[in-house]
């Protein structure tokens, strides 16, 4: 086998090796980032009042098409919320069929409760991080949402 086809054929594991990895800490921190919430008795529609604080209005169908929801799981979790009092839905004044979500002050309230949660959480996950490697893992995590941020922008995602 020539140089370089054994070059291309390490790249190509090492590219699926990175690939795991990446994976496997996403699904980790988000395992344990769910974990947090139900151990504070958040309900499952939390990513939408979370979503709401960080974005402020959005419509239903936004919101579906950001997490790649279906419309009965939003619209059924966004029902919740109402009679919870957190949400308020009207309709798009340009497009009636279409729902516009914003929190109320107590759904305000409560999002940002969940946040912090989650930012705690996220601090202790950093603190098992020895001094020396976090400012690197933290810079690399920086990179990563620049490369998350222009890939969706790529895709149109």
């Amino acid at each position: 086998m020539s140089q370089e086809r054994t070059q291309q054929k390490t790249q190509r594991k090492q590219a699926r090796e990175d690939s795991a990895v990446l994976r496997e800490a996403m699904r980790l921190f988000i395992q344990a980032q769910r974990r947090v919430l139900a151990e504070q008795g958040s309900p499952p529609q939390a990513r939408l009042l979370i979503m709401l604080l960080r974005r402020g209005t959005m419509t239903q169908a936004e919101f579906g098409r950001l997490l790649g929801l279906e419309k009965s799981w939003v619209s059924r979790s966004v029902d919740k919320l109402v009679e919870q009092g957190w949400v308020i839905r009207s309709p798009v004044p340009a497009d009636r069929r279409n729902m516009q979500l914003e929190l109320t002050a107590t759904g305000t309230s409560a999002a940002r409760e969940m946040d912090d949660y989650l930012n705690a959480h996220a601090m202790s996950v950093l603190d098992h991080l020895s001094a020396e490697s976090r400012p690197a893992v933290v810079g690399a995590l920086q990179q990563l949402c620049e490369a998350l941020r222009k890939h969706d922008d790529a895709t149109g995602s």
